[in-house]
Protein backbone atom coordinates (compact mmCIF):
# COMPACT_ATOMS: atom_id res chain seq x y z
CA UNK A 1 0.00 0.00 0.00
CA UNK A 2 0.99 3.68 -0.76
CA UNK A 3 2.74 5.45 2.03
CA UNK A 4 -0.41 7.86 3.62
CA UNK A 5 0.18 11.55 3.18
CA UNK A 6 -0.16 12.72 7.08
CA UNK A 7 -1.63 16.46 7.78
CA UNK A 8 0.30 18.40 11.27
CA UNK A 9 -2.62 20.19 12.52
CA UNK A 10 -0.96 23.27 14.82
CA UNK A 11 0.79 22.10 18.15
CA UNK A 12 -0.82 18.94 17.26
CA UNK A 13 0.85 15.49 16.91
CA UNK A 14 -0.45 12.82 14.24
CA UNK A 15 -2.06 9.77 15.47
CA UNK A 16 -1.61 6.94 13.87
CA UNK A 17 -5.11 5.51 12.10
CA UNK A 18 -4.06 1.58 11.89
CA UNK A 19 -7.95 0.89 13.01
CA UNK A 20 -8.97 2.69 9.75
CA UNK A 21 -6.28 1.46 7.42
CA UNK A 22 -5.99 -2.39 6.78
CA UNK A 23 -3.33 -3.33 4.35
CA UNK A 24 -4.51 -6.26 2.36
CA UNK A 25 -7.56 -6.18 3.55
CA UNK A 26 -9.30 -2.54 2.17
CA UNK A 27 -10.67 0.24 3.99
CA UNK A 28 -11.93 0.21 7.43
CA UNK A 29 -14.78 2.94 7.37
CA UNK A 30 -15.54 3.20 11.12
CA UNK A 31 -18.81 4.81 12.02
CA UNK A 32 -19.53 5.80 8.72
CA UNK A 33 -22.02 3.45 7.55
CA UNK A 34 -23.13 5.29 3.81
CA UNK A 35 -19.44 6.78 2.75
CA UNK A 36 -17.00 4.34 1.35
CA UNK A 37 -14.09 6.88 0.89
CA UNK A 38 -14.14 8.25 4.63
CA UNK A 39 -13.11 6.14 7.83
CA UNK A 40 -13.89 8.50 10.62
CA UNK A 41 -13.75 8.06 14.52
CA UNK A 42 -14.05 9.63 18.25
CA UNK A 43 -11.15 8.03 20.39
CA UNK A 44 -9.67 9.87 24.04
CA UNK A 45 -10.99 13.33 22.78
CA UNK A 46 -9.19 12.92 19.31
CA UNK A 47 -11.07 12.66 15.94
CA UNK A 48 -9.01 10.09 13.74
CA UNK A 49 -9.77 10.35 9.85
CA UNK A 50 -8.70 9.02 6.88
CA UNK A 51 -9.35 9.69 3.05
CA UNK A 52 -9.43 6.93 0.88
CA UNK A 53 -8.04 7.84 -2.68
CA UNK A 54 -10.49 8.15 -5.00
CA UNK A 55 -8.54 7.47 -7.49
CA UNK A 56 -5.82 4.73 -6.90
CA UNK A 57 -7.55 1.81 -4.92
CA UNK A 58 -5.91 0.54 -1.52
CA UNK A 59 -4.28 3.88 -1.16
CA UNK A 60 -5.10 6.75 1.55
CA UNK A 61 -5.04 10.49 -0.15
CA UNK A 62 -5.30 11.82 4.16
CA UNK A 63 -4.81 11.39 7.46
CA UNK A 64 -5.82 14.01 10.22
CA UNK A 65 -6.16 13.33 13.96
CA UNK A 66 -7.59 16.39 15.46
CA UNK A 67 -8.05 17.43 19.03
CA UNK A 68 -10.03 20.51 18.15
CA UNK A 69 -12.38 22.23 16.12
CA UNK A 70 -11.73 24.87 13.42
CA UNK A 71 -12.15 28.51 14.23
CA UNK A 72 -11.33 30.21 10.85
CA UNK A 73 -11.04 28.33 7.42
CA UNK A 74 -11.11 29.25 3.57
CA UNK A 75 -13.96 27.44 2.05
CA UNK A 76 -13.32 26.65 -1.85
CA UNK A 77 -16.58 25.51 -2.69
CA UNK A 78 -19.77 26.77 -2.76
CA UNK A 79 -21.70 23.92 -1.55
CA UNK A 80 -19.95 23.75 1.47
CA UNK A 81 -20.46 26.95 2.33
CA UNK A 82 -24.02 26.70 2.14
CA UNK A 83 -23.66 23.68 4.49
CA UNK A 84 -21.84 25.29 7.30
CA UNK A 85 -24.63 28.07 7.18
CA UNK A 86 -26.87 25.12 7.49
CA UNK A 87 -25.40 23.67 9.79
CA UNK A 88 -25.10 27.10 12.06
CA UNK A 89 -21.16 27.76 11.98
CA UNK A 90 -21.11 30.28 9.28
CA UNK A 91 -18.89 32.49 11.91
CA UNK A 92 -16.22 29.91 11.35
CA UNK A 93 -15.79 31.06 7.21
CA UNK A 94 -12.76 33.52 7.13
CA UNK A 95 -12.86 33.44 2.88
CA UNK A 96 -14.87 32.01 -0.07
CA UNK A 97 -13.90 31.27 -3.31
CA UNK A 98 -16.02 32.84 -6.24
CA UNK A 99 -18.33 33.59 -4.15
CA UNK A 100 -20.44 35.43 -7.92
CA UNK A 101 -21.53 31.65 -7.71
CA UNK A 102 -22.84 31.89 -4.44
CA UNK A 103 -26.40 31.71 -4.01
CA UNK A 104 -26.96 31.74 0.27
CA UNK A 105 -27.54 35.47 1.29
CA UNK A 106 -25.84 34.60 4.78
CA UNK A 107 -22.27 34.72 3.28
CA UNK A 108 -23.15 37.30 0.70
CA UNK A 109 -24.10 40.12 3.69
CA UNK A 110 -20.82 38.69 5.64
CA UNK A 111 -18.80 39.78 2.80
CA UNK A 112 -21.03 42.86 2.49
CA UNK A 113 -19.94 43.46 6.12
CA UNK A 114 -16.00 42.53 5.40
CA UNK A 115 -16.62 39.05 7.93
CA UNK A 116 -15.45 37.14 5.12
CA UNK A 117 -13.23 37.41 2.37
CA UNK A 118 -13.15 36.76 -1.16
CA UNK A 119 -10.49 34.78 -1.89
CA UNK A 120 -10.85 34.64 -5.49
CA UNK A 121 -10.98 31.62 -8.15
CA UNK A 122 -11.24 27.87 -6.76
CA UNK A 123 -8.50 26.31 -8.88
CA UNK A 124 -5.95 29.24 -8.31
CA UNK A 125 -7.12 30.90 -5.28
CA UNK A 126 -5.62 34.24 -4.01
CA UNK A 127 -2.62 33.64 -2.13
CA UNK A 128 -1.77 37.14 -0.67
CA UNK A 129 -5.31 37.19 0.54
CA UNK A 130 -5.52 33.62 2.18
CA UNK A 131 -2.40 34.80 3.75
CA UNK A 132 -4.11 38.00 5.00
CA UNK A 133 -6.37 36.70 6.62
CA UNK A 134 -4.38 33.72 8.25
CA UNK A 135 -6.80 30.75 8.55
CA UNK A 136 -6.89 27.55 10.40
CA UNK A 137 -7.21 25.02 7.35
CA UNK A 138 -8.32 25.68 3.56
CA UNK A 139 -11.19 22.87 2.24
CA UNK A 140 -10.20 22.08 -1.37
CA UNK A 141 -11.42 19.72 -3.93
CA UNK A 142 -8.93 17.04 -4.91
CA UNK A 143 -8.65 16.48 -8.53
CA UNK A 144 -6.79 13.38 -10.13
CA UNK A 145 -3.00 14.82 -11.25
CA UNK A 146 -3.99 18.20 -10.05
CA UNK A 147 -2.43 19.55 -6.72
CA UNK A 148 -2.51 22.54 -5.15
CA UNK A 149 1.10 23.57 -5.12
CA UNK A 150 1.13 27.22 -4.46
CA UNK A 151 -1.32 26.61 -1.48
CA UNK A 152 0.66 23.61 0.08
CA UNK A 153 3.59 26.12 0.33
CA UNK A 154 1.81 28.09 3.06
CA UNK A 155 1.92 25.82 5.67
CA UNK A 156 -1.61 25.72 6.48
CA UNK A 157 -3.26 22.28 6.20
CA UNK A 158 -5.85 21.57 3.63
CA UNK A 159 -8.94 19.57 4.14
CA UNK A 160 -9.10 17.47 0.63
CA UNK A 161 -12.90 17.45 0.36
CA UNK A 162 -13.66 14.28 -1.46
CA UNK A 163 -16.67 13.63 -0.82
CA UNK A 164 -18.05 14.79 -4.81
CA UNK A 165 -16.15 11.42 -5.70
CA UNK A 166 -18.34 9.23 -3.73
CA UNK A 167 -20.56 6.42 -5.46
CA UNK A 168 -23.39 7.11 -3.57
CA UNK A 169 -26.21 9.97 -2.73
CA UNK A 170 -25.92 9.20 0.56
CA UNK A 171 -22.39 8.39 0.94
CA UNK A 172 -21.63 11.75 -0.36
CA UNK A 173 -24.48 13.14 2.64
CA UNK A 174 -22.64 11.03 5.24
CA UNK A 175 -20.02 13.58 4.80
CA UNK A 176 -21.80 16.05 6.79
CA UNK A 177 -21.76 14.25 9.95
CA UNK A 178 -17.66 14.59 9.02
CA UNK A 179 -17.60 18.78 8.35
CA UNK A 180 -20.23 19.08 11.06
CA UNK A 181 -17.39 17.58 13.90
CA UNK A 182 -14.68 20.21 12.17
CA UNK A 183 -16.96 22.46 13.38
CA UNK A 184 -18.14 21.69 16.80
CA UNK A 185 -21.36 20.74 15.61
CA UNK A 186 -21.73 16.91 15.41
CA UNK A 187 -25.29 16.76 16.80
CA UNK A 188 -26.80 18.70 14.33
CA UNK A 189 -24.96 16.95 12.19
CA UNK A 190 -26.10 13.67 12.82
CA UNK A 191 -29.20 14.93 13.03
CA UNK A 192 -29.31 16.36 9.50
CA UNK A 193 -27.81 13.55 8.08
CA UNK A 194 -30.51 10.96 9.43
CA UNK A 195 -33.60 13.21 8.13
CA UNK A 196 -31.86 13.69 4.58
CA UNK A 197 -31.23 9.32 4.78
CA UNK A 198 -35.11 8.92 5.90
CA UNK A 199 -36.24 11.14 3.36
CA UNK A 200 -34.56 9.65 0.59
CA UNK A 201 -34.79 6.33 1.58
CA UNK A 202 -38.50 7.16 1.52
CA UNK A 203 -38.38 8.13 -2.24
CA UNK A 204 -36.73 5.44 -3.09
CA UNK A 205 -39.12 3.30 -1.92
CA UNK A 206 -41.68 4.55 -4.33
CA UNK A 207 -40.49 3.21 -7.05
CA UNK A 208 -41.15 0.01 -6.60
CA UNK A 209 -44.85 0.94 -6.85
CA UNK A 210 -44.04 1.47 -11.04
CA UNK A 211 -43.83 -1.12 -13.99
CA UNK A 212 -41.99 1.18 -16.06
CA UNK A 213 -37.95 2.26 -16.53
CA UNK A 214 -37.96 5.40 -18.78
CA UNK A 215 -34.46 5.60 -20.54
CA UNK A 216 -32.70 8.68 -19.72
CA UNK A 217 -29.47 10.59 -20.71
CA UNK A 218 -27.82 13.30 -19.28
CA UNK A 219 -25.87 16.75 -20.12
CA UNK A 220 -24.06 18.11 -23.64
CA UNK A 221 -21.05 18.54 -25.30
CA UNK A 222 -18.01 20.62 -23.59
CA UNK A 223 -15.49 21.15 -26.22
CA UNK A 224 -14.66 18.35 -28.52
CA UNK A 225 -16.18 15.59 -24.84
CA UNK A 226 -19.56 15.16 -24.05
CA UNK A 227 -19.36 14.66 -20.45
CA UNK A 228 -21.37 12.05 -18.77
CA UNK A 229 -21.95 10.88 -15.47
CA UNK A 230 -20.44 6.88 -14.67
CA UNK A 231 -22.84 4.28 -14.14
CA UNK A 232 -21.04 4.20 -10.34
CA UNK A 233 -21.24 8.03 -9.49
CA UNK A 234 -23.97 9.47 -7.30
CA UNK A 235 -26.35 10.53 -9.66
CA UNK A 236 -26.21 7.12 -11.73
CA UNK A 237 -26.98 5.22 -8.68
CA UNK A 238 -29.46 8.27 -7.80
CA UNK A 239 -31.30 7.69 -11.56
CA UNK A 240 -30.99 3.51 -10.38
CA UNK A 241 -32.97 4.89 -7.55
CA UNK A 242 -35.27 6.96 -9.20
CA UNK A 243 -36.83 4.02 -11.33
CA UNK A 244 -34.73 5.27 -14.43
CA UNK A 245 -32.80 2.50 -17.17
CA UNK A 246 -29.70 4.83 -17.51
CA UNK A 247 -28.15 5.09 -20.81
CA UNK A 248 -24.51 4.67 -19.40
CA UNK A 249 -25.39 2.26 -16.30
CA UNK A 250 -22.68 0.26 -17.61
CA UNK A 251 -19.84 2.37 -17.78
CA UNK A 252 -18.44 2.05 -14.37
CA UNK A 253 -16.29 5.26 -12.57
CA UNK A 254 -18.03 7.58 -9.83
CA UNK A 255 -16.82 10.34 -11.91
CA UNK A 256 -17.44 12.45 -15.05
CA UNK A 257 -16.76 10.46 -18.10
CA UNK A 258 -15.31 12.18 -21.35
CA UNK A 259 -17.08 10.75 -24.30
CA UNK A 260 -17.38 10.99 -28.41
CA UNK A 261 -20.42 12.54 -29.48
CA UNK A 262 -20.20 8.81 -31.91
CA UNK A 263 -20.46 6.55 -28.68
CA UNK A 264 -23.17 9.02 -27.22
CA UNK A 265 -25.44 8.75 -29.68
CA UNK A 266 -24.89 4.92 -29.97
CA UNK A 267 -25.83 4.36 -26.23
CA UNK A 268 -28.40 6.95 -25.72
CA UNK A 269 -30.21 8.18 -29.05
CA UNK A 270 -33.22 6.18 -28.47
CA UNK A 271 -33.91 7.56 -24.70
CA UNK A 272 -36.87 8.59 -23.41
CA UNK A 273 -35.84 11.88 -21.28
CA UNK A 274 -33.08 13.89 -21.64
CA UNK A 275 -31.90 15.73 -18.47
CA UNK A 276 -29.74 19.01 -18.94
CA UNK A 277 -27.80 21.90 -17.61
CA UNK A 278 -28.11 25.12 -18.78
CA UNK A 279 -24.93 27.26 -17.90
CA UNK A 280 -25.55 30.56 -19.86
CA UNK A 281 -27.31 33.17 -18.57
CA UNK A 282 -29.73 33.48 -21.00
CA UNK A 283 -32.83 30.93 -21.57
CA UNK A 284 -32.47 27.74 -23.41
CA UNK A 285 -34.44 26.16 -26.39
CA UNK A 286 -34.58 23.55 -28.70
CA UNK A 287 -33.74 26.14 -31.50
CA UNK A 288 -30.25 27.65 -29.54
CA UNK A 289 -29.67 23.93 -28.90
CA UNK A 290 -29.98 22.62 -32.30
CA UNK A 291 -27.67 25.90 -33.02
CA UNK A 292 -24.91 24.96 -30.74
CA UNK A 293 -24.79 21.64 -32.26
CA UNK A 294 -26.55 20.34 -35.01
CA UNK A 295 -25.92 16.05 -33.92
CA UNK A 296 -28.58 16.80 -30.30
CA UNK A 297 -31.24 17.15 -33.11
CA UNK A 298 -30.57 13.45 -33.67
CA UNK A 299 -31.72 12.21 -30.42
CA UNK A 300 -35.22 10.80 -29.90
CA UNK A 301 -35.95 13.25 -26.61
CA UNK A 302 -35.34 16.51 -28.58
CA UNK A 303 -37.64 15.20 -31.75
CA UNK A 304 -40.17 14.13 -28.77
CA UNK A 305 -39.42 17.05 -26.87
CA UNK A 306 -38.71 15.58 -24.05
CA UNK A 307 -35.66 17.59 -22.68
CA UNK A 308 -35.87 19.02 -19.26
CA UNK A 309 -33.05 21.68 -18.23
CA UNK A 310 -32.04 23.03 -15.06
CA UNK A 311 -30.28 26.84 -14.93
CA UNK A 312 -27.50 26.65 -12.72
CA UNK A 313 -26.65 30.39 -12.87
CA UNK A 314 -30.25 31.02 -11.86
CA UNK A 315 -31.25 28.63 -9.28
CA UNK A 316 -28.80 27.07 -5.85
CA UNK A 317 -28.37 23.22 -7.63
CA UNK A 318 -25.06 22.92 -6.62
CA UNK A 319 -25.46 24.02 -3.45
CA UNK A 320 -28.71 22.54 -2.49
CA UNK A 321 -28.18 18.99 -4.11
CA UNK A 322 -24.52 17.94 -3.05
CA UNK A 323 -25.67 17.05 0.54
CA UNK A 324 -29.01 16.91 0.17
CA UNK A 325 -29.77 14.03 -2.19
CA UNK A 326 -33.26 13.77 -1.76
CA UNK A 327 -34.03 17.51 -3.25
CA UNK A 328 -32.95 15.87 -6.24
CA UNK A 329 -34.26 12.29 -6.35
CA UNK A 330 -37.43 14.01 -5.56
CA UNK A 331 -37.13 15.93 -9.40
CA UNK A 332 -35.88 12.83 -11.29
CA UNK A 333 -39.16 10.72 -9.65
CA UNK A 334 -41.36 13.60 -10.61
CA UNK A 335 -40.02 14.07 -14.00
CA UNK A 336 -39.30 10.12 -14.93
CA UNK A 337 -42.90 8.59 -12.72
CA UNK A 338 -45.44 11.85 -13.47
CA UNK A 339 -47.72 9.62 -11.59
CA UNK A 340 -45.88 9.70 -8.32
CA UNK A 341 -47.79 12.94 -7.66
CA UNK A 342 -44.57 15.09 -6.86
CA UNK A 343 -43.35 18.83 -8.03
CA UNK A 344 -39.83 19.19 -9.73
CA UNK A 345 -38.18 22.02 -8.60
CA UNK A 346 -34.44 22.73 -10.42
CA UNK A 347 -35.74 21.24 -13.85
CA UNK A 348 -38.31 22.33 -16.03
CA UNK A 349 -39.18 22.10 -19.80
CA UNK A 350 -37.08 23.12 -21.96
CA UNK A 351 -38.19 25.76 -23.92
Amino acid sequence: MKRPQSILLKALACLSLSACISPGTGFDRGCMEYASLLGMQDSCNVLEVAIANPWKEGSILQELALDRTFERVVVTSNNLAALMVELGVADHIAGVCEPEYIFDPTIHAMIDESLIADCGSGMYPNIEKILEISPDAIFVSPFEGNGYAQLEKLGIPLIQCADYMETSPLGRAEWIRFYGRLFGAENKADSLFNVIRDRYESLAGLTSDFHDNPKVMLDTRSGSAWYTAGGMSTIGTMLADAGADYAFADMSGSGSIPLAFESVYEKAQDSDIWFLKNSTSGNLTYGQLEKDFSGYSRFLPFQNRKIWVCDVYRTPYFEETAFHPELLLNDFIAIIHPESGLTANYYHPLD
